[in-house]
């Protein structure tokens, strides 16, 4: 199974609430088709209780915000007030996310869909993203945070990596909807982060993650983990080298890695 496929599968398994094995009679299917199901199913869920969901966004344009967001944290599970603010005015929307508990909030956008709501995501300040961004690192939401990864500024991202440890980064990165954007990651990491990155492959064994990592990155970023790779610790580069031998890293990847 192909990391573009098995990725797909972690998404498709997060959106439908089941552990990934449950969905291993979809093993074979190609990466497109499960991005297309995923797509599908988003949609038909979204459309289902839309009605419900639009009647709540209704009633909140008449609601002080600071009122508002009080009753939203107090009364509406994270999944509805999630749906209700793909509906929302983009400011209004804004106005109650800075208005409520990251922890809260984190719980909201592990039920968001980030491709619904763009116009909303984009006017999220940095420092909220980052919030976010944190909170749902501690819970292990790498999909979650892979989705948001494709719509948040440049700014809201930059500030969100500053808070990732290289192991984080490195499961956020195997899952992101828009893979273009590791080229972008790779920029904005600290040498410290690509240090951890390279140990946390080894250790956890996340060479297809580090692979997907590998394959987007830019000539000089991949010159970068070369150079950090040929300097680390005698642990790591037998690591990386064991698993280019066994093919757990592609001959390409070898090839950017500096190992050959």
């Amino acid at each position: 199974m192909s990391g573009n496929a098995t990725a797909e599968l972690q998404k498709l398994a997060h959106q439908v609430g089941v552990d990934a094995t449950d969905l291993g009679f979809l093993t074979s299917v190609p990466a497109d088709d499960l991005r297309a199901l995923r797509g599908q199913i988003g949609e038909a869920l979204f459309q289902a209780d839309k009605h419900y969901f639009a009647k709540v966004a209704g009633l909140s344009k008449n609601i002080p915000a600071p009122i508002a967001a009080k009753v939203t944290e107090f009364a509406l599970p994270p999944l509805i007030a999630a749906r209700v603010a793909e509906l929302l005015e983009p400011n209004k929307a804004v106005d109650l996310v800075g208005r409520i508990s990251g922890s809260y909030l984190a719980k909201v956008a592990a039920a968001m869909d980030p491709g619904r709501a763009p116009h909303i995501i984009e006017k999220i300040p940095p420092d909220k993203v980052a919030l976010v961004g944190a909170e749902l690192a501690k819970q292990g939401e790498w999909v979650v945070i892979g989705g948001f990864v494709s719509t948040v500024t440049n700014d809201g991202l930059h500030a969100s990596v500053g808070v990732f440890t290289g192991e984080q980064l490195l499961r956020i990165g195997f899952v992101l909807d828009d893979t273009s954007r590791l080229a972008d990651i790779a920029e904005m990491l600290t040498d410290k982060q690509v240090d951890e990155i390279l140990v946390a492959a080894g250790e956890h064994d996340l060479w297809p993650e580090l692979s997907e990592l590998a394959s987007n990155l830019t000539d000089a970023e991949a010159t970068r983990l070369a150079t950090q790779l040929a300097a680390a610790p005698d642990a790591v580069r037998e690591a990386v080298r064991s698993a280019a031998a066994s093919g757990a890293l592609s001959a390409a990847d070898s090839a950017r890695l500096g190992l050959t």
